[in-house]
């Protein structure tokens, strides 16, 4: 089937009984894609001839979905933007795709009498809420890196920690975070296309890593593969050994699987990630300084707390 950008698509001339499969994909707490579902599950519950599947995603497994369904449709869909988020319909016999809210909003008066005169701020609430209760569910620890590359303004990475898989290497991570000696330590090591790694305390020379109450840590659950890029995971020198040092994939990684532990993902600020990843390295070590700090907010244990 094709992928068709329309204000006012023919098909309204079959008929509001046509069965027709409403999508909304996007971000948690974005108040468009707040929108798009709130009138997409309306219709579902209105209407017996329209089915609504709504996902909701932090926003680094978002872009990735986004990828993978311009990849499936292709057309009209390559002009999907990371920060907006998705809705189309299909039909029995095509797929509409809507290029933005004027678009969608008007196939939905014409088509269902449907309208939405809310104002922008509501939308906002019920993201925020959204989001928050998301992460209750989960169980998860939350935390954030802000990220300084050179003279440039700090950017936030922030992280999910899988405290069910690895709750000693989750704790370990949180805690290494509030030692002074974390602020302003340095990325040492650039992987081109594999990894960016971090975590010596002393000197930032990659040669030190011992976890926060001293020593090493056991490698606690090889249940997380590494097949994605913007897992969080333990740098090891052998088995056993994990310290303070960390690394962040840039792709699918599986000769690390079942050697070194995954116990967090990035769930927004990838493109910071990626953009330390091309910058200029010599012997693999970022030319300019790539200083970490934890940044000024709460990091949470089971309570701000999405799920793989």
């Amino acid at each position: 089937m094709g992928a068709t950008d329309v204000a006012v698509p023919s098909s309204i001339a079959r008929g509001e009984d046509t069965p027709t499969h409403i999508y909304v994909i996007g971000k948690y707490h974005h108040p468009l894609f707040q929108k798009y579902k709130g009138a997409a599950e309306f219709l579902a519950q209105d209407r017996r001839s329209v089915e609504a599947t709504v996902e909701g995603y932090f926003e680094t497994q978002y872009e990735r979905r986004l990828k993978e369904i311009v990849e499936q449709y292709g057309g009209s869909f390559c002009q999907s933007k990371p920060s907006m988020p998705l809705v189309f319909a299909e039909t029995d016999d095509s797929v509409l795709y809507f290029l933005n809210e004027t678009r969608f909003f008007e196939w939905a008066y014409k088509r269902y009498k449907y309208e939405d005169h809310t104002r922008e701020i509501f939308y906002k609430r019920i993201g925020t809420k959204m989001l928050q209760s998301v992460k209750e569910e989960t169980g998860r620890s939350y935390c954030a890196l802000s990220i300084c590359c050179g003279d440039e303004q700090r950017e936030t990475v922030h992280l999910e920690l899988f405290d069910e898989e690895c709750p000693t290497l989750a704790k370990n991570f949180l805690d290494l975070m509030k030692k002074k000696e974390f602020g302003g330590h340095l990325v040492h090591r650039v992987k081109a296309g594999s990894w960016i790694q971090a975590g010596d305390l002393v000197d930032s020379s990659g040669l030190h890593s011992e976890a926060a109450c001293g020593g090493f840590l056991r490698h606690e659950s090889f249940r997380v593969p590494h097949d994605r890029a913007g897992l969080l995971g333990m740098s090891n020198h052998g088995k056993d050994t994990n310290g303070s040092q960390f690394y962040v994939t840039l792709r699918e990684l599986p000769f690390l699987d079942g050697k070194s532990v995954i116990f967090g993902r990035v769930i927004s600020g990838m493109r910071t990630v990626l953009k330390i990843s091309k910058m200029e390295t010599q012997n693999e070590r970022p030319v300019k300084d790539v200083s970490i700090y934890a940044a000024e907010e709460p990091s949470t244990v089971g309570s701000l707390q999405t799920k793989q």
